[in-house]
C-alpha cells in the first residue's frame, strides 16, 4: 500500500492496482460546517510509476481509522478490540491506540470483560450513552420533544400544543419561546448528560446552506428565522431537517437498513413527504426541494392543497385526507384528531376502516408511482398510520405487485419506532455530525463478514 497526493487531486492511496482518491467536498458554506469525505476507486495503468511524492500526515490517517472505528463500534457493540482489528483490518496496535484516545475525549467507555476458553479476557468497548442531544418534531399545531442518547434511546419526552395562525409571525415567535422554554426545562432535568445540541424535524423543505426553511405549505414557520431564533434562544448548535429526511436518518443510524443504498421514506402525517436514498445518497435536489411529492398531481381535481395547486398527492393520502373521508360518510360525528380516528378503526368502527382504506388507497397509487421510477429496495411508512400496519400493509402490497412491470417490488416495511422516528432522526443528525464531523451518511457500516479497507499511516508497516 502507498499513501501520497497529487496537485490538485486531494490524498491518494495504492493499494494493489486500484488507486484510490480520498476527496474533500465541503458540504456547507458555513464555517461551522464541516468537510465530508469519500473513497472513490480507479484502475491504475501499467505505466512505470511516478518518483514518490508527498507522503500523507499521520494525522489524516489517524482521523479516516477513528472514523472507521466509531462506525464499528457503533454498529457492533458491545465489541472488544481484537474483534474491531477484525472487523475493520487495522492493525490491533492501531486499534489499542484509537480507542485509549477516544475513550480520553469521553465517546468510548471500557465494559464488561468477556470469556474466553483460555487467554487474556477482553474488554468490550460501548458507546458512551452519556452523550445525548435534544430533538423537536416540529408540526402544525403541535410539537414533540425529546431527550436522545447516542445510542437512539429516548430518556424523556414531552409534548406541547402550538396556537398559531399561518398568517401571525407575533404568534409564530411566540410558539418558538414556548418550545425553547421547555427545551430548557428537560436539559435542566438531565443535567447529568451531556448535551451536543438540538436537532428538529420539520414540516417542510430547509435550505441546508442558509437554514432557512423555505416550503412549508402547512404550516407558518417559513414567516420567521426558525434556526436563529432558536439559536438565540438555547445557544447550542442546531441541526433543521424535513421531517421525512430525519425519519432516513433515523433508519440509517438507528435502524435495521444501514446497509441499503437505495430506500425510501414515506412520512404521513398532516402532509407527505420523502425521504430518499440513491446509491447511497441522500438526495436533496435544488435548493433542497428533492422529495416534495405530496405535491405531485395524481387527480385533475380535488381540494384545495396549502401549496395552491388542486390534485396533489397528499390531500388525498394525507392524515387530514382521512379525517375529511370519515366526515363523509359520518358528518355529525365529533372527531376532530386523527388520533380518533385510529382510535374508532382500531375499535372496529366500519366508516372508520373504510376512510383509512381509502386513504391507503391513494398512498399506494402514490407509491407504485414512486417505485416506478426510483426502483427503491426498501420504502419505510412513517406515521400515525402504521398503528394499523396488520391491515394496511397487504392493501399497500397488492398495489405494488399489481402495478410493478419487473419481478421485484421493493420491500415495504413499518419504522421501527413508529412516529418516534423523526425525534430519534433529528437527533441522530446532530450526534453523527459531532462524532464524525459531517451531517451525511456516506461512510458505509460495517455488518458481519464486511471489512472496511483503513487507511495506512506514513511510516508503519
Amino acid at each position: 500500500m502507498k499513501v501520497g497526493s497529487a496537485p490538485g487531486a486531494g490524498l491518494f492511496i495504492l493499494i494493489g492496482n486500484v488507486q484510490c482518491d480520498f476527496a474533500h467536498s465541503q458540504e456547507r458554506s458555513d464555517g461551522n460546517r464541516f468537510a465530508s469525505k469519500r473513497l472513490r476507486a480507479m484502475p491504475v495503468s501499467d505505466k512505470p510509476e511516478r518518483p514518490r511524492r508527498a507522503v500523507a500526515s499521520s494525522e489524516t490517517a489517524r482521523e479516516i481509522n477513528r472514523d472507521i472505528l466509531l462506525h464499528a463500534i457503533h454498529v457492533h457493540q458491545p465489541v472488544s478490540r481484537a474483534d474491531l482489528a477484525r472487523l475493520t483490518g487495522l492493525q490491533p496496535s492501531t486499534v489499542s491506540v484509537i480507542i485509549g484516545q477516544l475513550i480520553d475525549e469521553g465517546w468510548v467507555l471500557p465494559g464488561t470483560l468477556g470469556r474466553l476458553p483460555r487467554g487474556r479476557r477482553p474488554t468490550f468497548v460501548t458507546l458512551n450513552d452519556k452523550h445525548v442531544t435534544l430533538a423537536i418534531d416540529l408540526r402544525p399545531g403541535r410539537a414533540n420533544l425529546a431527550v436522545v442518547d447516542i445510542n437512539g434511546k429516548i430518556l424523556s419526552r414531552e409534548s406541547a400544543t402550538l396556537d398559531v395562525k399561518e398568517s401571525s409571525t407575533s404568534e409564530a415567535m411566540a410558539a418558538v419561546a414556548q418550545l425553547a422554554q421547555v427545551a430548557r426545562r428537560m436539559r435542566a432535568a438531565n443535567a447529568d448528560r451531556i448535551f451536543q445540541g438540538l436537532g428538529v424535524s420539520v414540516s417542510g423543505r430547509v435550505e441546508q446552506k442558509t437554514h432557512r426553511l423555505h416550503f412549508s405549505p402547512n404550516a407558518p414557520w417559513t414567516r420567521i428565522d426558525l434556526h436563529e431564533e432558536l439559536q438565540r434562544l438555547l445557544d447550542t448548535p442546531i441541526e433543521m431537517e424535513n421531517a421525512a429526511n430525519a425519519c432516513l436518518f433515523s433508519e440509517r443510524w438507528f435502524g435495521n437498513f444501514s446497509d441499503v443504498s437505495n430506500m425510501m421514506v414515506i412520512s404521513v402525517s398532516e402532509g407527505v413527504g420523502a425521504g430518499l436514498l440513491v446509491d447511497g445518497r441522500v438526495v436533496r435536489g435544488r435548493d433542497d426541494m428533492a422529495g416534495e411529492f405530496g405535491h405531485m398531481p395524481i387527480e385533475e381535481s380535488g381540494p384545495v392543497c396549502g401549496c395552491g395547486n388542486v390534485g396533489c398527492w397528499e390531500t388525498f393520502a394525507s392524515n387530514r385526507a382521512g379525517l375529511r373521508y370519515y366526515r363523509e360518510l359520518a358528518p355529525d360525528s365529533p372527531i376532530t384528531t386523527f388520533h380518533e380516528l385510529l382510535d374508532l378503526a382500531v375499535g372496529g368502527d366500519l366508516r372508520a376502516l373504510r376512510s383509512i382504506d381509502r386513504m391507503m388507497a391513494y398512498l399506494a397509487r402514490g407509491l407504485a408511482m414512486l417505485s416506478a421510477g426510483l426502483a427503491p429496495e426498501v420504502i419505510i411508512v412513517v406515521g400515525e398510520c402504521t398503528a394499523l400496519w396488520a391491515r394496511i400493509r397487504p392493501l399497500i402490497e397488492s398495489t405494488l405487485i399489481a402495478k410493478s412491470f419487473t419481478p421485484h417490488t421493493p420491500r415495504l416495511v413499518a419504522a421501527v419506532d413508529g412516529d418516534a422516528a423523526r425525534l430519534r432522526g433529528a437527533a441522530a443528525l446532530v450526534l453523527h455530525k459531532v462524532l464524525f464531523r459531517q451531517a451525511d451518511f456516506a461512510l458505509g457500516e460495517l455488518r458481519e463478514g464486511q471489512r472496511m479497507e483503513p487507511l495506512a499511516i506514513a511510516g508503519e508497516d
